[in-house]
């Protein structure tokens, strides 16, 4: 019994001493870096405008700058049985030469069962008439589900939304302006939190992630996890006193990218479980758009927000301060 107690704390010993190596050789690249901190602000400036072209080559090419789902398109989304094999692309081509394009199939499996989900724009279809389309070219098919949503009320699914995301960032803003009260600090946060976003509604874009109310909220969620970490490190830089600039910097990166890594990994996690289960579907959404977000979250907070308040504790953005700063 002695004997293994020594053992376990020489493990731990082993460990601990391993642990901090490996945090002095971390450090010490932080102060490789830090020596030359300014230049990597072109890194955030580069995600950002990236971002914000692959959008804008969307909306030239597509008419839209993300593909919208049936919550913000209208349509019918039906849910079949089927005893066949398929390709999505058959079946979309079977509703096609049926005088209904534009039509989005998905395979997804449960239980070692597969089912097919169809999405089909507008104008609504029934059940037997979806059914009879895919029996006539040969599949044996039973409808299990169907959902319809009208173009009036999914355009007002869609006015709302932006209502609802517009009001969300708006009082995020005054949060943080209240918090800080003064203009350069609040609006690095701001400018991390909103190219989070931005980065996350490109890669839906890349990636074919359509725009529904899953992919929305994952959208919101974004504002509170990337305002977290902004939130830490401007606590750590403004109003903690202790030791240089540089340790505090470094001391906020270490606490936020732990927090960044455990949501990016949470949110994988989700998605290989849920495209193992069922394949594509909402779950997976989710996590896609909070994975891409929180992956942007890291440079454009450590190269971005980091480098705009170490210029500012330095004095290169006081009279920006003065001016707006709130008494």
């Amino acid at each position: 019994m002695r004997l293994f107690l020594i053992l376990s704390r020489l493990t731990i010993g082993l460990k601990e001493t391993e642990e901090k190596r490996f945090d002095v050789e971390l450090e010490k690249y932080f102060d490789r870096v830090y020596q030359d901190y300014d230049k990597y602000f072109a890194i955030p400036v580069a995600i950002i405008t990236l971002s914000v072209a692959v959008m804008a080559f969307s909306y030239v090419s597509n008419g839209e700058v993300m593909e919208k789902g049936l919550d913000f398109t209208g349509g019918t989304e039906v849910q079949f049985a089927i005893n066949n094999s398929f390709e999505t692309q058959e079946i979309a081509n079977v509703f096609s030469n049926a005088g209904r394009s534009d039509v989005q199939a998905v395979k997804q499996t449960s239980g070692g069962e597969t089912s097919l989900l169809v999405r089909i724009p507008p104008p609504q279809i029934n059940e037997s008439e979806a059914q009879n389309i895919l029996e006539d070219a040969g599949y044996q098919v039973q409808v299990e589900s169907l959902r319809s949503i009208s173009s009036s009320v999914s355009d007002e699914f869609f006015l709302q939304a932006q209502l609802a995301f517009v009001m969300a960032f708006t009082i995020m803003s005054l949060v943080i302006f209240y918090a800080f009260k003064d203009l350069t600090p609040s609006l690095a946060v701001i400018f991390a939190a909103a190219g989070d976003i931005i980065f996350a509604m490109a890669g839906m874009v890349i990636f074919n992630i359509p725009l529904t109310l899953g992919s929305f909220a994952a959208l919101l969620m974004l504002i509170g996890y990337s305002v977290d970490t902004d939130i830490v490190l401007s606590t750590r830089v403004l109003r903690q006193q202790r030791k240089s600039l540089q340790h505090r910097i470094w001391t906020a990166i270490k606490t936020g990218v732990t927090m960044s890594s455990g949501g990016i990994a949470g949110f994988a996690l989700l998605y290989f479980v849920s495209q193992a289960l069922v394949g594509p579907s909402e779950l997976s959404n989710i996590a896609s758009v909070m994975v891409l977000g929180l992956m942007a979250d890291i440079p454009l907070t450590y190269f971005g927000n980091a480098l705009v308040l170490k210029k500012y504790v330095e004095g290169d953005f006081a009279s920006l301060g003065e001016w707006f700063r709130w008494k």
